[in-house]
């Protein structure tokens, strides 16, 4: 008898969870089915129909977190608190290694830059178009720099206006 290993994602189950769309109730289904595809199932005319409801219910299993985040409407603010400490580390290892838990968090980091700027944005395009640099014949644009010696002015750090954190910190600052 072989061993069915059944192992509990909690981050994934706490977005889930948390969610009152009828597909975030899949993912227990998914896993039955991923297990056993023939539960419910009479008869299959076809062989390779065992395969493809398993496998369907594996992907449903890996992507189903992924599309329930977007179901909600500010998934950071809807979430905040909803996790454990635990959950957020063990996701952030996890996320090394499986590709469906890194896609999660290239989304979740996405989506804490853009709706809680910690990024700036670009400037827009018809700010960007009414800046011109070009000057006229009667200006001097180097007139400013005359009275310089031929020193070098020292560099002036450049100090980043938007959060300067990890990834991995920006999920555990927003999501704790």
């Amino acid at each position: 008898m072989a061993t069915k290993y059944i192992y509990i994602i909690m981050f994934e189950e706490a977005i889930l969870d948390n969610n009152t769309e009828q597909i975030a109730k899949l993912w227990n289904p998914a896993e039955k089915a991923h297990q056993d595809p023939t539960i419910g199932v009479k008869e299959f005319t076809k062989k390779a129909a065992y395969f493809v409801i398993r496998d369907c219910a594996k992907v449903a299993r890996f992507y189903l977190p992924l599309h329930v985040w977007e179901l909600y409407d500010d998934p950071v603010a809807s979430l905040k608190g909803k996790f454990t400490k635990v959950d957020v580390e063990d996701f952030i290892i996890r996320s090394q290694t499986e590709p469906e838990a890194r896609a999660l968090k290239k989304v979740i980091v996405s989506d804490i830059k853009l709706k809680h700027n910690v990024v700036q944005q670009p400037m827009s395009e018809s700010t960007a178009q009414s800046i011109s640099f070009e000057a006229s014949d009667e200006e001097d644009i180097y007139g400013y720099y005359e009275g310089y010696e031929d020193e070098e002015e020292a560099p002036v750090p450049v100090v980043a206006s938007a959060e300067s954190l990890s990834d991995d910190e920006l999920i555990r600052k927003y999501l704790l």
